[in-house]
C-alpha cells in the first residue's frame, strides 16, 4: 500500500524512492511485523486469559502430561498476533496490483480463521471438542484448492497455453553451449546472436571480458551460457534441486501438488506445535529462508545465474516471508520458555498454509520440504507411529494373543514429545531442534547452488 501511496511523490520527497527497493521493504516489513506483535501482544494475552481461553490436549503418556498440566492456565489461541502482525505489515509494503500477493495473504488469513473456529470449539463447547479431523481436511482443502486455482488460472493467462493438458518434459530454459575446437566469441555470436560484432557482449554476458574490457580467450570444453530469458514464465513447472539440464511442465497435476503442499505443510505445523517456542521458532528459519529464495528468483540475473525459474513477483513475495520472520520474532516473545500464550491452531494452521503458498508460488515446493524439514520429520512420526501400532496390533491379532495390542515405535508422537517422555527439559528439546532447522535451511539454501 505504502508503494502506490508514496510512487507518485517521489518526484517531491526524494526519500519516497527507498519504496522501490525490495530489500528496504523486505527489512521495515520484518521490524513493523515484529513491533506490532510485541505492542498488541500483551493485550491480546490478557483478553483470553480474562475469557479463561486456555487449556491443552494431553499426549496420553503420564510423564510428559505431567509436565504439560502446569500451563493447564496458559491461554490459547494466541496465534491472532501472529496474524495481526503479519497481515498488516505485509499489505502495508507489498505491492496490491500484483494477484498472487493476494492470493498468499488471503489464504493466510483463512488458515487463521479456521484455527480459530476449531480452536473456538475446543475452549468453549463441553467436553473440548473441536471440529473433527474431516471437517478440518474439508476447510484445508477448500482453501488449498481456492489458491491453488488461482495461481493456476494466472499462469495460463500469461503463458497463453492450454488449461488442459498433461505433464511433459522440457528443455533446459537457459541455454548453454560447450566450446568446440576453433569457436570463438564471434563464432557463437555470430551462431546464436546472429551477428559476429556481438562477442563481446556475449563475453560480458559470461563475465569474460579482461581488465581493458576485452574478451578473453575460450577454452575448449568450456561451458558459455547464452542470453535470452525463455518466453515461458513457468507457472506449473517443478523446481528439482540438484537438476539444471531440464524442466518438467507439471500440467493439471500442478493442482494437486500444490494442493497437497499447503495442506501437508499446515498439518505439519499443527503437529509440531507442542513445546514452548518449537513451532515458532523453526517457523522464523524457514520464513527467512524463503525470503532469500523470493528474492532470488525475483531477480533476472540471479536465477540465470544459479539455474532457477525466474518468477517475476518473488521479490513481493519475499517481503510476505520477511513479515513472517518478523512476526515470528515478535511471537516468540510471548511463546518463549515459560510461555505466556500459545498459538493454538489459529497459528499453527495459518503459519502452515502461508508457507505452503509462498512454495508454490515461487516455485519451490522442494525447497520448502529440505528448509522444513522439521516439520516433515514432525508429521511423519505421526504417521509411522500409526502405522507401526497399527501392524503390531493386526500381528498380535494373527498370533492368537489373548489380549492383542500394538506396540509403538515412540514413546509418544509427535516426537518432540518423546525426547521429553526421556527424560530432556522441553527448552532443551527445543533449543536442539532450532539448531537441526538452521542446519535444515542450510542445506536447502546450499541446494539452490549444487546444480
Amino acid at each position: 500500500m505504502l508503494y502506490h501511496l508514496f510512487k507518485p511523490l517521489e518526484d517531491v520527497v526524494g526519500g519516497f524512492r527507498l519504496f522501490q527497493y525490495i530489500t528496504f521493504r523486505a527489512a521495515f516489513a520484518a521490524i513493523l511485523a515484529f513491533l506490532v506483535a510485541t505492542v498488541v501482544g500483551p493485550g491480546i494475552v490478557e483478553s483470553l486469559r480474562k475469557r479463561k481461553l486456555a487449556g491443552f490436549s494431553p499426549t496420553g503418556h503420564g510423564g510428559v502430561d505431567a509436565q504439560r498440566s502446569s500451563k493447564s492456565g496458559v491461554p490459547t489461541m494466541g496465534g491472532v498476533i501472529l496474524l495481526i502482525g503479519v497481515a498488516l505489515s505485509s499489505f502495508l509494503f507489498v505491492r496490491l496490483d500484483i494477484p498472487q500477493t493476494w492470493i498468499v495473504l488471503v489464504s493466510f488469513l483463512l488458515f487463521g480463521a479456521l484455527g480459530a473456529v476449531d480452536d473456538w470449539r475446543k475452549l468453549t463447547r463441553p467436553g473440548g471438542q473441536g471440529m473433527s479431523e474431516r471437517q478440518k481436511l474439508f476447510g484445508q482443502l477448500a482453501i488449498a484448492g481456492a489458491a491453488i486455482a488461482g495461481f493456476y488460472a494466472l499462469g495460463c493467462a500469461q503463458d497463453g497455453t492450454p488449461w488442459l493438458r498433461g505433464a511433459s518434459m522440457k528443455p533446459n530454459p537457459y541455454p548453454v553451449h560447450v566450446v568446440r575446437q576453433g569457436e570463438g566469441w564471434e563464432t557463437l555470436a555470430q551462431r546464436y546472436l546472429g551477428e559476429a560484432a556481438r562477442g563481446r557482449e556475449l563475453a560480458s554476458f559470461n563475465d569474460r571480458l579482461d581488465v581493458l574490457g576485452q574478451p578473453e580467450p575460450l577454452s575448449v570444453g568450456r561451458v558459455v551460457r547464452l542470453p535470452g530469458a525463455p518466453g515461458d514464465h513457468h507457472r506449473a513447472d517443478l523446481q528439482v534441486p540438484f537438476v539444471k539440464r531440464f524442466c518438467l511442465d507439471l500440467g493439471l497435476w500442478f493442482i494437486p501438488l500444490g494442493i497437497l503442499v499447503i495442506v501437508g505443510a499446515s498439518n505439519a505445523v499443527n503437529l509440531t506445535d507442542g513445546l514452548d517456542g518449537l513451532a515458532i521458532g523453526i517457523t522464523g528459519t524457514v520464513a527467512a529462508a524463503f525470503v532469500l529464495v523470493g528474492y532470488l528468483v525475483g531477480r533476472t540475473d540471479f536465477a540465470r545465474d544459479l539455474y532457477l525459474f525466474h518468477v517475476a513477483e518473488g521479490g513481493e513475495l519475499a517481503i510476505i516471508a520477511s513479515a513472517l520472520f518478523g512476526g515470528s520474532l515478535g511471537f516468540l516473545w510471548f511463546n518463549a520458555h515459560p510461555a505466556t500464550v500459545f498459538m493454538g491452531d489459529t497459528g499453527s494452521l495459518s503459519i502452515g498454509g502461508i508457507l505452503g503458498t509462498l512454495a508454490v508460488a515461487l516455485r519451490h515446493e522442494l525447497t520448502l520440504l529440505l528448509a522444513g524439514g522439521l516439520f516433515v520429520a514432525e508429521a511423519l512420526s505421526v504417521i509411522w507411529q500409526r502405522t507401526y501400532f497399527k501392524a503390531t496390533k493386526r500381528a498380535a491379532i494373527r498370533r492368537g494373543d489373548p489380549a492383542p495390542t500394538g506396540r509403538r515405535w515412540f514413546k509418544v508422537a509427535p516426537f518432540h514429545h518423546h525426547y521429553q517422555a526421556l527424560g530432556l527439559h522441553e527448552n532443551k528439546v527445543t533449543v536442539r531442534f532450532w539448531i537441526v532447522s538452521v542446519i535444515c535451511v542450510v542445506a536447502a539454501l546450499a541446494a539452490l547452488k549444487m546444480r
